[in-house]
């Protein structure tokens, strides 16, 4: 069998006997940065020929021809694995990808979403989620985001991606749905807005934003550098014009006080 990736994520893995490791930490044994994907989100194993992929935590969400995996499941030729936002076929070790891109179906390929959702707290800190048509968030396992949290219902909340924008609605659930810290039963949502289920928080984002953790970090103001006037003294930036001027007065007036005393000014006086 080979493990194939069409959106060019990963080069194509032959898959020989024994067990195979898919996410984003160093330690995975197929690693893919930056789309999603927990540090170790799931586990291919392949046995006499068969394969079947396995996930250990449920907030770790997978598919197999768009049916969520719901601790482990079969793998067969032909399958489309969706993890996260990587896209992984399952094909005969003699298939080549020319082969492949070479048959008589039409292939739709899957558009970017215009929307994500970035978990920021808990378990779910930096994982992402496409939002593509309706989107069911819960404790239970067929939801399409699996928030297995204490605290959050069987069904939560529902968001909807429409053509004008998304809107998010609550599903009666026992300890409410939030959107920028107001209980709510239904709300548009625009980019930016944090929905709240329970304590488990996630942004409304678009592809490509960056990570919450770097615009939540606390920006330093650069410290201004102290003045040195003439007579050495350090005066302190946003007051040093004014105190210059002082100064320059003080040293004019010390100046005319001597000239007067010594008498070089009574000629120009008189």
């Amino acid at each position: 069998m080979k493990l194939h990736f069409p959106h060019g994520d990963h080069a194509d893995v032959d898959l020989q006997a024994g067990t195979y490791t898919v996410g984003s930490s160093a330690n995975a044994d197929i690693r893919v940065e930056n789309k999603g994907l927990g540090d170790i989100h799931a586990t291919l194993s392949v046995v006499d020929d068969e394969c079947e992929v396995k996930i250990d935590n449920e907030a770790s969400l997978i598919s197999v021809n768009g049916k969520l995996v719901k601790g482990n499941k079969e793998v067969r030729e032909g399958d489309l694995l969706i993890a996260a936002q990587v896209h992984m076929k399952m094909l005969s070790s003699t298939a080549s990808e020319e082969e492949e891109a070479d048959d008589s179906r039409t292939r739709v390929r899957m558009a970017l979403p215009k929307f994500i959702l970035r978990g920021v707290s808990g378990a779910y800190f930096g994982k992402t989620y496409p939002l593509r048509g309706s989107t069911i968030l819960g404790r239970h396992s067929e939801c399409h985001i699996c928030v297995n949290a204490d605290g959050i219902s069987r069904k939560h909340a529902q968001i909807d991606a429409e053509v004008d924008g998304l809107v998010v609605s609550d599903l009666g659930s026992s300890n409410g749905t939030f959107v920028n810290g107001k209980k709510i039963d239904k709300v548009e949502l625009k980019v930016g807005d944090e929905v709240k289920l329970d304590n488990i928080r996630f942004l409304v984002q678009t592809p490509g934003m960056s990570d919450p953790a770097l615009d939540n970090t606390a920006k330093k103001s650069t410290p201004k550098k102290p003045i040195e006037t003439s007579d050495n003294t350090n005066v302190k930036a946003g007051g040093g014009g004014a105190m210059k001027w002082v100064v320059t007065l003080l040293l004019l007036g010390g100046a005319v006080a001597v000239a007067w005393k010594m008498g070089y000014l009574k000629g120009i006086i008189d």
